[in-house]
């Protein structure tokens, strides 16, 4: 998905108008607002400007705030809120530190990937998905466990 799409949810779960964040960035109002209609394609530099003042990663902006949300925070909260980050993405440093480790896994997954076919992405995904589901997890990168989780009772 489209940074453009989720900019509006994104000043929103930050309270903030686009006005608000055109001041902050240095951008033109007006600017900001064919970007969310997709008549204008900013530089990095404008896309970085913005994660900036919305105190995000940047790589967040490419996923809808309440999804980070979830994510992030306790079921049991009325009203989560986003972690305030101004450093690297979390999740990034993580895998980052895995492919450290795991060079030839990341390097196939990459190969898999570049190639493009469809189906095999389809049928890793499949697999990682089943894979995943077998092992329990040590501990997510977020404070507390997805909405919808289930840990089976140990015997």
């Amino acid at each position: 998905m489209s940074i453009r799409l989720y900019l509006k949810h994104w000043c929103q779960a930050k309270g903030l108008s686009l006005c608000e964040l055109s001041e902050q960035t240095g951008v033109a109002t007006s600017d900001l607002q064919e970007f969310q209609q997709g008549e204008w394609d900013p530089p990095l530099s404008i896309v970085t400007a913005i994660a900036r003042s919305l105190d995000v990663p940047m790589s967040w902006l490419h996923y809808d705030p309440r999804v980070i949300q979830r994510l992030w925070s306790d079921p049991e909260e009325d009203r989560p809120t986003l972690p305030d980050f101004s450093s690297p993405d979390p999740l990034l440093q993580r895998i980052i530190q895995l492919n450290q480790v795991y060079q030839d896994h990341f390097a196939l997954l990459a190969s898999l990937l570049h190639h493009g076919d469809a189906k095999l992405i389809r049928a890793a995904q499949v697999s990682l998905q089943s894979l995943a589901k077998q092992v329990r997890p040590i501990g997510l990168p977020w404070g507390s466990r997805p909405p919808g989780h289930f840990e089976p009772p140990s015997d």
